[in-house]
């Protein structure tokens, strides 16, 4: 699994954006970008899906028509080269100032690495779905996730995770001590 340090060393400190598609087209725009190098992420998860008559392990974007993109030129370049791609998009902007939202890339370090497909117990949720859940903000200091902030819920005999960004939460399942 990839750590936070890890992230951290691998990109530039810039910020991102939350670009919205529509009609699932976040996997061309993925390609597209992945064309130009440009750095992105959609969150991914594992579902079973029945290909062929046998059941297949498959990854597939957890929110549909959601992709991150790390700001790497201004904004009005970054803006032409997306409508380069033919998909339409929006991207998420400040409902006051009409202003691009940036998202700090330490957020988005955080998110990604509590985004690993491979990591079991993870659910997701929506932004709302996350703020009506009761819990403390805390900050977890061991293990692979030490240093990230969110809130500590419990339900079902368990303690939950949970952390949110531009709409989508991510619910796990950790170990309170």
């Amino acid at each position: 699994m990839t750590s936070i340090n890890d992230l951290n060393n691998q990109n530039k400190q810039n910020p991102w954006y939350a670009v919205r598609t529509f009609n699932c087209q976040e996997l061309k725009i993925s390609d597209f970008l992945r064309e130009r190098g440009k750095i992105h992420f959609i969150p991914m998860t594992y579902v079973e899906k029945e290909r062929e008559g046998k059941m297949k392990r498959m990854l597939v974007p957890v929110v549909h028509n959601l992709i991150f993109l790390q700001k790497d030129e201004s904004q009005k370049a970054m803006l032409g080269m997306l409508e380069e791609c033919g998909v339409p998009f929006n991207v998420l902007r400040n409902k006051e100032t009409r202003h691009l939202c940036e998202i700090p890339d330490s957020q988005m370090t955080e998110f990604r690495v509590l985004c690993d497909p491979d990591f079991k117990d993870t659910l997701y949720i929506t932004h709302q779905e996350a703020e009506a859940k009761p819990g403390k903000n805390v900050r977890i200091i061991h293990g692979p996730f030490s240093g990230i902030t969110g809130k500590l819920h419990r339900t079902r005999g368990g303690y939950y995770f949970i952390k949110t960004l531009a709409g989508v939460g991510v619910m796990m399942r950790i170990s309170r001590w």
